[in-house]
C-alpha cells in the first residue's frame, strides 16, 4: 500500500503526475457539476464572493485549466486584469488555450512557494482548493498578504476534514489497499484554516457552501476514484471494471450513492 502522506504536497509528484495536465482534475470537477445537490452552482457562489469591480487586478494561484474563469466570463468587467498562475506547465497551457484571446488574462508558470510579483500588486488573490497541496501554507500566506493592495482581500477555498468521507468508506469496502486515513485536505481545511490565516490577516470570514453529491452513474464515479492519488497509486489500472460493478450494485439497490461534502471559502482582509 502506497503511503500518500508525502505525496499530497510533493511538488515533483503533483506537477509531473497528478496535475501534469487537467485530466485528473477534470474528472473530479465533472462529477461535482453533474451530481451536486446544491441550489446554487459552485461557480456562482464563488463569483458572488469575489464581488469583482471595474479596474480590479486579480491573481489566482494554482488556477488549473481556468475552469472558474470560463464559468464566470460573462460577469467580468472589461477593465479587469487577471493573472492565472500554476506550477504545472500543462495546466497553464490548457488555461491559455481557452482564454489567451481575451486580453484581460495573463498566464504564468509559477511555484506558489515563490510568487514573483511586487508588493501591493493585486486587489484580490485566489487560492481555489490548492493550499493543502503546498509544502508550507504559512510561507504562501506571508507572500499573499504582501501582494494585496490596501483594501484588498484573499480568497481561499478548501474542504472539511471529512469531505467526501462516504466515498472513502466505499473504497475501503471495495479494496483493503484503499484503507487509509482520510486526510487529503489536512494541511489547510475548514477546521484549521482560520488559525493559519490569523497569523497574517486581521479580518477573516468563513462562507460555507451547502452541497452534497447524489451519484447515479457508476462509470463516472469510477473515473473520479481513479483520478485520485489514493486509487491511482494503490491500484494503478487494475480493478476498474470491478469497481464500476461494485458502485452499480449500490446504485441499483438505493437509486444512487450519497456522498456528503464539506466545502467553503475563507475571505481574509487587512494584512497584519
Amino acid at each position: 500500500m502506497t503511503d500518500l502522506s508525502g505525496l499530497r504536497n510533493d511538488p515533483q509528484y503533483l506537477s509531473t503526475q497528478q496535475y501534469k495536465d487537467s485530466g485528473n482534475l477534470s474528472s473530479r470537477i465533472l462529477i461535482h457539476q453533474k451530481f451536486s445537490t446544491a441550489e446554487q452552482s459552485w461557480y456562482d457562489f464563488t463569483n458572488e464572493l469575489m464581488a469583482l469591480k471595474p479596474d480590479m487586478r486579480i491573481l489566482e494561484v494554482g488556477c488549473g485549466p481556468a475552469t472558474l474563469w470560463r464559468m464566470v466570463l460573462n460577469s467580468l468587467h472589461e477593465s479587469n486584469r487577471i493573472v492565472l498562475s500554476d506550477f504545472s506547465l500543462g495546466m497553464i497551457t490548457e488555461a491559455a488555450r481557452t482564454l489567451s484571446k481575451d486580453k484581460r488574462f495573463g498566464f504564468v508558470t509559477m511555484d506558489t512557494m515563490d510568487i514573483a510579483f511586487p508588493s501591493e500588486s493585486f486587489d484580490l488573490v485566489i487560492a481555489n482548493h490548492m493550499l493543502y497541496h503546498v509544502p508550507s501554507v504559512l510561507q504562501v500566506l506571508d507572500q499573499v498578504a504582501g501582494l494585496l493592495k490596501p483594501g484588498g482581500k484573499f480568497m481561499a477555498a478548501t474542504n472539511g476534514a471529512e469531505h467526501m468521507i462516504d466515498l472513502d468508506i466505499l473504497l475501503e469496502k471495495f479494496s483493503k489497499k484503499l484503507d487509509q486515513e482520510h486526510a487529503m485536505s489536512s494541511g489547510f481545511n475548514l477546521l484549521n484554516g482560520e488559525k493559519q490565516l490569523r497569523e497574517y490577516f486581521a479580518d477573516i470570514e468563513l462562507h460555507l457552501y451547502s452541497s452534497d453529491l447524489w451519484v447515479t452513474n457508476a462509470k463516472m464515479l469510477t473515473e473520479y476514484a481513479y483520478s485520485t492519488p489514493l486509487v491511482k497509486e494503490n491500484l494503478g489500472t487494475e480493478g476498474k471494471t470491478e469497481m464500476s460493478a461494485f458502485f452499480q450494485r449500490r446504485i441499483d439497490h438505493y437509486g444512487g450513492i450519497q456522498i456528503r461534502k464539506q466545502t467553503g471559502v475563507f475571505l481574509a482582509r487587512d494584512p497584519l
